[in-house]
């Protein structure tokens, strides 16, 4: 019965609601009658008593009885002001009091409920992201994907309390949150969200874009089209308030980097992060030990890529300038030229160690930081202990296992197969299925690849029974790939779950494979390190640094788009006995010496007796002795087969 009146009730003021004004107006009367009536039985209860003579709140002046007690009921109920003080006058009077009394509360209501919708229609707006941005030499991110996250925190550890506008085409509410949840908000850098479509003018002007220093496009969608079309809008713009910011656009499909570039007119530096990730993969597999090395160069800590004119190498061999750096590599030169009114910065890495540095020529360097200091006295220019053995260039091994699947599968098996000798053998465990299985691969091509043999196995790489007939002890290398063709699972949750698995099987078969494994979150590295995971590569950690250190020094570019790009200079590892004396005391001069002679520049040491310590750019006055699973880390010519 309660239940049955609750019911009635509410629905009653449903509808009451739903008729807006008059319903509510009626509800109002049919709340303040029934009220006033339960308040006038307190005649009964002694409200003209004696006790109560003294409250002149309480009227007696008509009847000191039902309609004294009527009046004080129905004042105590509404509050009308200034409606209290006309009882005892005249009917028309109290009418009119009554009138103007309820008026006066109903303007008032107005006049706050005005207020309120404002400062919520403000809220609201906000909360929308649709508010403009007035802010001025701001760095401005175009675009939204997982390494959003990689961008502040390097460019909050590069340059502490910048200004970041994101304009994105996602809800305000759902960027904060995940802004949150990655501990952005902890860092020391300001933030500024807005919600809207990338490629509109209008939306481009609501953030200010002719008054930020650079600009930073990610690619938000699967196919790139956003990125392109915001691109032509970008070149496009004639007319800039000051300098023309430094534009830095990410593209994430390998087969629109050429249009995109044509989009760019020169104007961006355009990155294709498939690219880079596939050929760091396979570099990594060629050179196990080596996703260590871009960690650093890569990272916001450490060692880093630095361009800087320094007056006393001027006319002087990059060699000898080498060793009178006693904290910094010189990796080659850099230099601006001007075609159609346009200064680009071009560069060339390991020259020849006898080139002379020009006047108009910056320095290339590995360094802790832009601080760079020249000793005057001269240093060892030639070792004792140099060996002068021929280095075998690094290739893919024979037998290669690729688990998921990537957009730029193809891309990635073309880089493997540039690197490969004849007759690699490299099997492909991936769930296929639907769209993705036409586009594999060697699909109906039989000589797609010059020296990669291809066997495809459809599976979930997780279940024990897709490796069943698969000899896991044949692979000389392992590359768990960052699969994210299942939207309903985490990529990087999706590979622990395939090593977990793989780390079963190495077990029962009591063997040890090199293993590679692609990471799109940097949090995630620990969870990876104790599956017998030999190199992580932080695929988003890589793209990420570059499009902040651009963004911030452009003359970057011409460099990373060498050192990543095919062809050109690599950053290589190769045993250290073919470098100089094994067993004998070394010192990094040595080691340049031996670089210098092979044309090429030595970067570093891994140490395999510390656990694979990677030691970029070390210590001059350090002595090591080193053994046969050392390597030197150099920077030397890339070579195909």
């Amino acid at each position: 019965m309660i239940t049955r009146l609750q019911a009635k009730i509410r629905y009653l003021v449903d509808k009451a609601f739903a008729r807006k004004f008059v319903g509510q107006f009626l509800l109002f009367f049919s709340l303040v009658i029934p009220v006033t009536l339960v308040g006038t039985t307190a005649m009964f209860f002694g409200l003209f008593a004696e006790e109560n003579a003294a409250i002149s709140s309480i009227p007696r002046d008509v009847d000191a009885g039902f309609l004294d007690s009527v009046w004080w009921s129905l004042n105590q109920v509404v509050r009308l002001p200034g409606f209290h003080r006309a009882y005892g006058a005249t009917l028309p009077v109290v009418l009119y009091s009554l009138f103007l009394s309820l008026m006066g509360l109903v303007v008032f209501s107005v006049l706050i409920s005005l207020i309120n919708n404002t400062m919520r229609s403000r809220i609201e707006e906000l909360r929308k992201g649709d508010t403009p941005v007035l802010e001025h030499n701001h760095l401005l991110i175009l675009g939204w994907n997982n390494k959003i996250f990689s961008i502040l925190q390097q460019l909050a550890r590069l340059q502490p309390g910048i200004k970041v506008v994101i304009l994105a085409p996602r809800a305000l509410d759902d960027m904060q949150e995940q802004l949150r949840v990655a501990g952005i908000q902890r860092e020391r850098i300001k933030v500024i969200l807005r919600s809207g479509t990338p490629s509109d003018h209008g939306e481009l002007n609501r953030v200010a874009v002719d008054h930020t220093d650079s600009v930073i496009l990610l690619a938000t969608d699967s196919d790139d089209s956003e990125i392109i079309k915001t691109l032509v809008l970008l070149t496009a713009r004639k007319q800039w308030s000051g300098k023309p910011p430094v534009l830095t656009s990410e593209i994430a499909l390998s087969e629109n980097f050429e249009l995109a570039s044509i989009a760019a007119r020169n104007r961006v530096h355009v990155i294709s992060s498939s690219r880079i990730t596939s050929k760091i993969l396979v570099q990594t597999v060629r050179n196990p030990g080596l996703s260590g090395v871009y960690s650093e160069l890569f990272s916001p800590y450490g060692n880093g890529i630095v361009v800087q004119s320094l007056p006393q190498s001027i006319d002087r061999p990059l060699a000898e300038t080498a060793y009178r750096l006693p904290t910094a590599i010189p990796l080659g030169i850099a230099w601006k030229q001007t075609r159609d009114g346009i200064v680009r910065h071009l560069a060339g890495l390991n020259p020849e160690p006898d080139y002379e540095v020009a006047e108009d020529e910056q320095l290339v360097l590995l360094a802790p930081s832009p601080t760079v200091n020249y000793l005057q006295s001269e240093n060892m220019l030639k070792s004792r202990i140099y060996q002068e053995g021929d280095s075998v260039v690094p290739h893919v091994p024979a037998q290669v296992l690729l688990i998921g699947w990537i957009d730029n599968l193809t891309g990635l098996l073309q880089e493997l197969d540039a690197h490969a000798l004849h007759g690699t053998r490299v099997t492909i465990i991936s769930r296929s299925r639907g769209k993705q299985a036409e586009q594999q691969p060697g699909k109906d091509k039989a000589n797609e690849f010059s020296n990669l043999t291809l066997v495809k196995h459809e599976g979930d790489p997780v279940a024990e029974a897709t490796y069943e007939g698969l000899d896991i002890t044949s692979f000389q290398s392992i590359v768990v790939l960052a699969d994210e063709s299942d939207k309903d699972e985490d990529a990087d949750t999706r590979s622990l779950r395939i090593l977990l698995r793989l780390s079963d099987l190495r077990d029962r078969a009591g063997t040890r494979t090199h293993t590679v494994v692609e990471v799109l979150d940097e949090k995630n590295r620990d969870l990876f390190s104790g599956l017998g995971v030999d190199d992580i590569v932080v695929s988003s950690e890589v793209v990420a640094a570059q499009l902040v250190q651009i963004a911030q020094h452009d003359v970057l570019a011409p460099i990373y788009r060498e050192l990543l790009s095919a062809g050109g200079v690599e950053i290589s590892l190769r045993p250290a006995g073919d470098y100089v004396s094994l067993d004998t005391d070394c010192q990094f001069a040595d080691l340049l010496y031996a670089g210098h002679q092979k044309m090429e520049i030595t970067l570093g040491l891994l140490l395999a007796g510390d656990g694979g310590k990677v030691l970029l750019n070390p210590p001059r006055n350090i002595n090591w002795r080193l053994g046969r699973d050392d390597k030197v880390i150099v920077l030397a010519q890339q070579i195909y087969q």
